[in-house]
């Protein structure tokens, strides 16, 4: 009796599935899709619209996705409306499913739970996972995606985010602190390089004015010495790293080539500045003129 008593469960919930509920269910997952698609897109337009407020829009679309499939959960379950019998019969029926062949997915779905109440990062974040970098534009139940500053996509596995180091550049907010080095020769002046410095990033138009900048100099050696120049200045956009980077770079380098400051340029010019006199023609020894003196008197 209790044997059969799974059984007659199954039988009576697949009863229910007849060919108009099936198609129900597929109505209200397609509707739930484009539903999702239309809100992620009505906040992106929001956020360009509004770019101090686009990382606020992100949030709000894993948010929504959420409780749309939520909602599309609970619609499903009212169609077939099964019994409690029969429901926990399916769900044990799919909790070793799983158990069994999904085993990866599991850990997807636990890593996905976990980012979304932890909150590592967000959508519009510049991160750093593992080995790769770029700005978060997906946040689901089985991966994470991003795209790098090459317009390249990469998709990671919310397992593996659980155990890897997470750096996040600007933790919700537009602005990012952004670094450039610049290499000089060693004998230059550190004053001149650092004013140099300063300069390149307070005429750069990506920088962020409210925010500091920061010039450092310091002596490093690698196959010969040299001195390095770290420029470190905010940006009013993350996404324009890359821009504000070439940017300070261009003038930087402009500038000290124009005084003779980088590498190697500095002892060809104090060489050009002081040239060294032109050697003199050697002298013959007195000695020998002596000697050939002597020589003609004795023959005349």
């Amino acid at each position: 009796m209790l044997a059969l008593a799974p059984l007659s469960s199954h039988s009576g919930w697949l009863a229910q599935m007849t060919f108009g509920k099936v198609t129900e269910v597929i109505v209200i997952i397609l509707i739930t899709v484009v539903v999702i698609k239309l809100w992620q897109r009505f906040l992106d337009g929001l956020g360009d619209a509004a770019p101090r407020s686009r990382f606020f829009f992100k949030t709000l679309i894993p948010l929504g996705a959420a409780v749309m499939w939520l909602l599309a959960a609970g619609s499903v379950a009212r169609i077939f409306s099964p019994s409690t019998e029969a429901l926990l019969a399916v769900t044990a029926s799919m909790g070793l499913a799983i158990g069994l062949g999904s085993q990866d997915l599991v850990k997807n779905l636990i890593g996905g739970l976990v980012i979304l109440a932890d909150r590592p990062y967000q959508l519009g974040d510049r991160v750093q996972i593992g080995d790769a970098t770029g700005e978060i534009d997906h946040i689901g139940f089985r991966s994470t995606k991003m795209t790098n500053f090459d317009d390249t996509r990469i998709t990671i596995p919310n397992s593996e985010i659980l155990t890897c180091k997470i750096w996040n550049s600007n933790s919700g907010v537009p602005d990012e602190q952004v670094s450039a080095d610049i290499y000089v020769d060693a004998a230059a002046d550190p004053n001149e390089v650092l004013k140099i410095g300063y300069e390149a990033a307070y005429c750069s138009p990506y920088l962020l004015l409210s925010k500091p900048v920061v010039c450092l100099v310091a002596d490093q050696f690698e196959y010969q010495p040299y001195m390095r120049l770290r420029i470190k200045g905010y940006v009013y956009d993350h996404r324009a790293e890359p821009r504000f980077q070439s940017d300070i770079t261009s003038r930087a380098k402009t500038e000290l080539r124009r005084r003779g400051l980088l590498p190697g340029m500095v002892d060809k010019t104090a060489v050009s500045r002081s040239p060294e006199p032109p050697l003199a023609s050697p002298k013959k020894p007195k000695g020998k003129k002596r000697a050939k003196k002597a020589t003609r008197s004795q023959r005349s």
